[in-house]
């Protein structure tokens, strides 16, 4: 069961978007807010965290980058997902440094708001081919020397560029002809090499240290 939290400011889209998520048997409405305030309070005092936040940027008084920040910051396991009519590259890459799993425009259907919410819960990070094209991406290798200098063997080189491509971990070891579990391993290796708490993590640290290229332009 895929707990959330909802933050928007607009009743009519929040009680439309509990109705949706409500309907969905492997989802529970953990909680929902106008008042970005209250939900600050309420999360400061309460043990019990919902698994992924959905977050509307424009929400006032504590805006969205602001609440996602504070949530990843708190607690970093819990993932937040970005909601906005302004659906710009720049914000869904600020969103990304901030450490949020995704971003998605408040239009988006509903099939895919359902996807984005689930591959987030099971993988820490999901943007769709779509989103990516928006944000005209691309990955290339700067120097792969350069990883091998981080403490990173080759088979880990190949599954950290093939996780900032979003593969899930069957994809990485269908291209890869090896394991679901040997991906596993590899991927723990990678976590504590990096030092990366999530998926997220590991994103950030190839673009830190320039092991893929992000271009924006």
């Amino acid at each position: 069961m895929i707990k959330i939290s909802l933050v928007d400011d607009e009743l009519l889209f929040l009680n439309g978007l509990k109705e949706i998520l409500s309907k969905q048997e492997d989802f529970k409405i953990h909680s929902s807010y106008t008042n970005s305030i209250k939900f600050v309070e309420d999360w400061k005092s309460s043990k019990r965290k919902p698994d992924v936040v959905l977050v509307d940027m424009n929400v006032p008084e504590i805006n969205g980058m602001q609440l996602t920040q504070f949530i990843i910051d708190s607690n970093p396991e819990v993932k937040v997902i970005g909601l906005s009519s302004h659906y710009t590259k720049v914000l869904i890459y600020n969103m990304l440094k901030l450490g949020a799993s995704s971003y998605l425009p408040k239009n988006v259907p509903i099939d895919q708001l359902l996807k984005t919410i689930r591959r987030v819960h099971n993988e820490g990070i999901y943007f769709d081919d779509v989103q990516l094209k928006n944000l005209n991406t691309s990955y290339d290798i700067k120097d792969q020397q350069e990883l091998l200098y981080h403490g990173l063997s080759t088979r880990e080189i190949d599954v950290l560029l093939l996780i900032c491509d979003q593969c899930t971990t069957q994809e990485i070891a269908d291209k890869l002809f090896i394991s679901y579990k040997t991906v596993e391993r590899h991927r723990t290796k990678l976590f504590e090499k990096t030092q990366a708490k999530n998926v997220v993590g590991l994103v950030l640290f190839a673009l830190k240290h320039k092991f893929v290229e992000k271009v924006l332009v």
